[in-house]
């Protein structure tokens, strides 16, 4: 039996008789039999959306979790692209921890740069903002792109930049 809580769905069979039901209940009630040819497309059509509502609530809580690492300029922007992209959160996250180890103590910013040039083409910009004079910060960023960043900014697709803004 599977039981799912953001929508109930049960499978019960008796290998012995042969006979199998289905039951699943989202905002509708399914209820098949064996001899029901469509029914366990409709059951495993409802576990896709119970899943991807799943996913949707799961980036959505992670996203938000962004807000507490990075301070977002252009909020909505920045938000839209890490709906559209959801696959960069962890990495913004594995970032926000690395970029710590070279930047303690350090604000980053993230927000969404546009290409003028080329129409539709975007990256997010994280900006670490520090004190540090420029060249001991500019030296801090090559050691995080030669011992973390360069291995790991494929995982972006080409939508991530990372930088420093010496104050």
């Amino acid at each position: 039996m599977i039981t799912l809580t953001t929508a109930r769905a049960q499978w019960d069979s008796e290998s012995a008789t042969g006979m199998a039901g289905i039951v699943a209940r989202a905002n509708e009630v399914l209820e098949a039999t064996a001899y029901a040819p469509d029914a366990l497309s409709k059951f495993f059509s409802l576990l896709q959306e119970v899943h991807s509502n799943i996913m949707q609530v799961t980036a959505a809580n992670t996203a938000s979790s962004i807000e507490g690492l990075y301070s977002l300029r252009g909020k909505a922007a920045v938000a839209r692209i890490l709906d559209e992209h959801s696959f960069l959160i962890p990495l913004l996250m594995e970032a926000r921890e690395k970029l710590d180890v070279y930047f303690p103590n350090s604000e980053v910013s993230l927000e969404v740069i546009v290409d003028p040039e080329t129409e539709g083409a975007y990256q997010l910009l994280a900006a670490v903002s520090t004190s540090l004079p420029a060249k001991d910060a500019y030296r801090r960023l090559k050691e995080f792109d030669r011992d973390w960043w360069l291995d790991e900014m494929g995982r972006s697709q080409g939508l991530l930049c990372i930088s420093i803004e010496v104050q």
